[in-house]
Parts: C-alpha cells; sequence; structure tokens
C-alpha cells in the first residue's frame, strides 16, 4: 500500500464524522458534534484553525441540542486550535451561539466566552492577549447594540469578564464597555434589565480593582435606576447582588447612598423582593458591618420576621441564628445596646412570634434554627429563654417542626447540665419516642447515643430507663426504626461497656427471637446479632448469641430466617473462638449447605459463609 493510500485510509472515519454533521438525522449531528475533539486532533492545530472552525461557523444553524453539544466543545477546544495564543479563532461561532433564542444554549456559549477569556488572560502571551482587544471587545459590543434582545443578555453576562481582561492601559475601551452596560440597564426590555442586575456585583468587583472611584461615579447610578426599577424580577435580582456591589465601594458611599437604598427593600410592594432580602440579609450584614447591622439591619430582620406573607417570614426564619451571631459581635456605645443584650431585648421577642406562627413551613424553618441559639447567646440565655422555644416546638402538631428540633438536639443539650436535661428537655424526648409520625421516631432513635455519653449510665438507664426505651423500638412496625434502634445499641454497647450488654440488650435480643410469631422481628433479632458482634466480647457472643443462630435460627421453617442466619454466622465466625466456630458454626452451615435444604438461596448464603469462615485465622 502506498504512501497516500495510507494516510487517505487514516482520513476516511474523519471524512465520514465530517459527512455526519450535515446529515439529515439530527441523531448523527449531535453524536459527531460530541466527538469534534477527535476531529481536530486528527486534523492539527493549523487545519483545525483554516477548515473545521469556518465549517462549523458557516453551519451553525441546527436543532437545540446540536448547538448546545457545540457549545460545550468549543469550551474544550484552545488546545486544538493551537494554545492560547490562538484561542481567538473560536470567538466568532460562540458569538453567533451566545445570540440564540434558546437560553441553555446562549449560557453554554457565555460560559465558553468567559472561559476562553479568562484562560488567554492568563497564560497566553502579548501577542494571545491582544485577543481582548482586537476581539473580545469589539465582540461584546456588536452583542450589546445587536437587534435581538437575546444577545443583549449575554452581552450583560460578559462585561465584568471583558472590562477585567482588558489591558489596564486601555482605559478607553474599559471605559466603552462600562457605557455599554449602561445603555443595557436602561434597555426598554426586562429581560435585558434583569441581566444588568444579574451582572451588577460582578461587574463592580472588577471595576473597583481597576479604580474605586469608577464604580462610585458609573455603576452606583445603575444600581439606584435597578433598585427602583418597575419590574420587581429586576429589582430582586439587584438585592441579590447587593453584598457584593456594596463590598466594592468606600465606606462613605455605602452608608450613605447605598444603606437607605438597600434597607428600603423590606417596604418593597412585591413579596419576592422582600423574599430575597431575607434571603440574603446575612451576607448583607456582612458587607455593612456590625454598626449598620445593630442600627439599620436588625429592624430589617424583625420587619421580616412579622411580614404579612409567610414565604417571607418563612425566608427570615432561616436566617434567626447566622443573625444573631451577627447581632452577638455588635459593639455597644453610650446611647445603644450591643451583643447579648441587644439579642434579648430586640431579637428574642421578635423570634417568639414564630414559634406560633400561623404558618407551619415558618414555624418549620425555625425550628431547624432555633437549636443553633444556644451556642450563640450562650447557657443563661438558652435555659432562661430559648429552652420553652424549644418545648413547645417539641409539642408542635405538624411532624417536620418537631422533627427540625430533634434532629438538632446536639446544639442545645451540649450546653445544658445534667439536671436541667434530664428535668426538663428528656420528659419531651420521650414522650415523642412514641410519635405517630415515624421520621419523628427514626429522629428521636439517631440521637439516643448522643443522649447517653451525656446523661451516663445512672440517669440514662436507671433513672429515665432510656435503654428499654431502645429495645422497644426493635419491635417497631417501621424496618428504618428497627435498622437505627440496631446501630444505637451498637453504640450504647461500646459507650457502656459489656456488663450492661449482658444484662439490658441480650436478653431482649433472645426474647425477640423466641417469642415473635412474626418472621420481620426474629430477622430484626439477627441483624442486631450481627451488627453486635462487633463490639461484644466472645464470651458473650458464645454463651448467650450464638445458641440463637445455631439451635433455633437454622431450624427455623422460614427460609428467610434460614438464610439470614447463614449470613450472621459468616459474620460471627472473626469474633468467637476457633472452638466455636468448629464446634458450632461449622455444623450448621454444613446442614444448611447439604442437599437435604429446600431452599436455594439458604443453600448458596450457607456456602458463602463456609468460606468466610474457612478464611477465619485459626
Amino acid at each position: 500500500m502506498s504512501a497516500g493510500e495510507e494516510v487517505e485510509d487514516a482520513l476516511y472515519p474523519i471524512a465520514v464524522l465530517l459527512d455526519e454533521l450535515k446529515n439529515e438525522d439530527v441523531q448523527l449531528r449531535l453524536n459527531a458534534t460530541r466527538r469534534l475533539p477527535t476531529i481536530a486532533a486528527a486534523l492539527g492545530t493549523e487545519r483545525t484553525r483554516c477548515e473545521l472552525i469556518p465549517f462549523l461557523t458557516e453551519t451553525i444553524d441546527d436543532e437545540d441540542e446540536v448547538l448546545m453539544a457545540l457549545a460545550e466543545q468549543l469550551d474544550k477546544f484552545v488546545e486544538f486550535v493551537g494554545g492560547p495564543d490562538y484561542a481567538g479563532v473560536l470567538l466568532q461561532p460562540l458569538e453567533i451561539l451566545s445570540a440564540v433564542e434558546e437560553t441553555i444554549v446562549r449560557d453554554l456559549a457565555v460560559d465558553s466566552l468567559r472561559h476562553i477569556s479568562d484562560l488567554v488572560a492568563t497564560t497566553a502571551t502579548d501577542h494571545g492577549r491582544d485577543m481582548h482587544v482586537n476581539q473580545m471587545f469589539p465582540l461584546i459590543k456588536r452583542l450589546a447594540q445587536g437587534d435581538w434582545f437575546t444577545s443583549r443578555i449575554s452581552a450583560c453576562a460578559l462585561v465584568a469578564t471583558v472590562f477585567k481582561n482588558i489591558s489596564s492601559d486601555r482605559e478607553d475601551l474599559k471605559f466603552e464597555v462600562l457605557t455599554l452596560f449602561q445603555a443595557m440597564a436602561r434597555d426598554e426590555t426586562p429581560m435585558v434589565r434583569r441581566a444588568a442586575s444579574s451582572a451588577l456585583g460582578a461587574l463592580a468587583s472588577a471595576c473597583a480593582a481597576h479604580d474605586r472611584a469608577w464604580v462610585e461615579k458609573e455603576i452606583v447610578p445603575v444600581f439606584q435606576e435597578l433598585a427602583d426599577d418597575e419590574q420587581d424580577s429586576v429589582r430582586l435580582l439587584t438585592v441579590e447582588n447587593s453584598a457584593l456591589f456594596c463590598s466594592s465601594v468606600s465606606d462613605e458611599v455605602r452608608n450613605e447612598v447605598m444603606l437607605p437604598i438597600v434597607c428600603n427593600f423590606v417596604n418593597d410592594k412585591s413579596w419576592r423582593v422582600r423574599y430575597m432580602m431575607a434571603d440574603k440579609l446575612v451576607s448583607i450584614c456582612e458587607a455593612f458591618g456590625p454598626v449598620a447591622t445593630r442600627d439599620d439591619f436588625l429592624p430589617v430582620l424583625i420587619r421580616l420576621i412579622k411580614d404579612g406573607e409567610a414565604e417571607v417570614r418563612t425566608a427570615a426564619a432561616f436566617k434567626v441564628t447566622e443573625m444573631t451571631r451577627l447581632v452577638v459581635q455588635t459593639p455597644s456605645d453610650t446611647n445603644k445596646l450591643g451583643g447579648k443584650d441587644l439579642v434579648v431585648r430586640e431579637v428574642l421577642p421578635a423570634i417568639r412570634e414564630l414559634v406560633t406562627d400561623p404558618s407551619q413551613h415558618a414555624r418549620a424553618a425555625f425550628a431547624s434554627n432555633v437549636m443553633g441559639l444556644a451556642p450563640e447567646v450562650g447557657l443563661e440565655i438558652t435555659v432562661r429563654d430559648v429552652l420553652e422555644l424549644v418545648l413547645v416546638l417539641l409539642k408542635d402538631e405538624f411532624p417536620d417542626v418537631r422533627l427540625n428540633v430533634i434532629s438538632r438536639l446536639d446544639k442545645v443539650s451540649l450546653m445544658m447540665g445534667i439536671d436541667r436535661l434530664s428535668s426538663e428537655l428528656l420528659p419531651a424526648i420521650v414522650e415523642l419516642a412514641e410519635d405517630r409520625n415515624w421520621r419523628v421516631r427514626l429522629a428521636i432513635v439517631e440521637h439516643i447515643p448522643l443522649l447517653a455519653k451525656q446523661l451516663g449510665r445512672e440517669v440514662f438507664q436507671d433513672e429515665m430507663n432510656l435503654g428499654d426505651l431502645c429495645l422497644n423500638w426493635l419491635g417497631d412496625c417501621v424496618f428504618s426504626i428497627r435498622e437505627a434502634a440496631i446501630k444505637s445499641l451498637k453504640e450504647l454497647s461500646q459507650i457502656f461497656g459489656d456488663d450492661w450488654s449482658r444484662e439490658t440488650i441480650v436478653p431482649k435480643i433472645v426474647s425477640l427471637f423466641s417469642s415473635s410469631a412474626n418472621y420481620l422481628y426474629r430477622m430484626t433479632a439477627l441483624h442486631a446479632v450481627g451488627v453486635l458482634a462487633e463490639v461484644l466480647s466472645s464470651d458473650l457472643l458464645e454463651k448467650s448469641l450464638l445458641p440463637i443462630l445455631t439451635d433455633q435460627a437454622c431450624e427455623d421453617p422460614v427460609p428467610n430466617i434460614r438464610f439470614v442466619a447463614a449470613k450472621t454466622l459468616g459474620k460471627l465466625a472473626p469474633f468467637v473462638r476457633a472452638e466455636a466456630r468448629e464446634s458450632k458454626i461449622r455444623p450448621a452451615l454444613k446442614r444448611l449447605s447439604e442437599s437435604t435444604e429446600a431452599d436455594a438461596d439458604v443453600i448458596h448464603f450457607s456456602k458463602e459463609a463456609l468460606t468466610a469462615l474457612n478464611a477465619c485465622a485459626p
């Protein structure tokens, strides 16, 4: 075969892929688009730049799913066109994609343009970085002045990246980028103004890195206009970007110009804007500092907690702990309280209303946060003011409220003394142990080991009888409760030791297996034996639990019990002495693996257990 024929044969698959890019079948075009890196690697960097990219640019007029795949692939093409110095050749097809109607395609194209721009700015030579002046700036200008609003939306998303990456000595172009943005922020199309609102924070940060005075002179007026826009969707995006934006201006502008604007969002006529204010309140407070938090944003929090819309109150309830943390850190002065005193006077009276809020979702949100108050306000305030709220929430009729409190018990129980914990909080917990909602019971089960560590054996077992409570869960009608109870018993065995397990756990497991007519509870007992084997002594296992398996479970009429017994014996083998393995376990497993056994699953698991038994050290 000649050299020419060899080259032709090697390029044949590439020719097929190129043909598939023009095929009428959408799926073939999609598959070929996803294999563009293969084509580019075969063609080499020069032919990819000179032939493949122009070909792709000419053929962009396709189904949305193909365009999405193309936008994703072009993001990875920098290496195939020769590196960052040649990345400019990718801008033309991405510019076309960033102006199409489908939002997902535009977003992918914009992401690719951002990535390429940042890559060129950080790794290219001076020649490559000229791309921003010669190609990227004209690109964003064309998009910003495009007839279709879709291109202007993409331009808004690109302004921060282009501004940042244009060379500092080209202030004229940087200033023109800001001029383009100002025009788009005043665009008659609401979707473009929304895109401008979304870009506010990132552009302000990029502009502040160059010259903070530009932010205050050129972008703050835009923020003011967008904050007062007639469309609530524009205003809420302005709220979302407030924290990042305000961190880009001087303290004077932030406190004198921005603070009144941001605080006024709490009075917005649209509940969606107020909701966004509640959601972003913590980050806004961090941007403005402790004094503004104390004087201006604490009243905003209280206003949001009392808002007429349940969704707003719910969002505010989620921020109670974080806002309390910030208020605790605020300073006191001769005229105004700060720190914990301010929390007691302002925050606690406001959040008491959330305990009885008409909205179950607001109460549930507060329940998920109330436990976090304890570490912030300290033991004294927790016991005096917070604990009563916790006890009310533990009795709420909505299961999610009770569940949210229980799942965060560790935060408050760690701060309370044993006396208070056992006398005030534990009775409510014991009552919930039999809650009709199984998820509440499950949360209680999972927190029992934590309480055991704090209470000690005497209070846990003798005074509160919580050990018996755990054992009763082994007979719960819900499998997840039984499974969690077994895990809790394992942890309790590790905490209280072998003697406690011998007196408390082992008799219950023996009784559960022997007296249960329902095979599911007998199976639970076997699962418990398998899990507890990891923490109990070999003596206790051999004398008290192994006979359940070898003498009873292996002879059980229910096949499920027999194969679970076989699996459990395999788990027990490493934890008992060699004598017990040979005299008890091996004979039992051999009986189950013989041909006289009617169930194939029992035989299978018995043989697996025998293999595990043989692997045990003598």
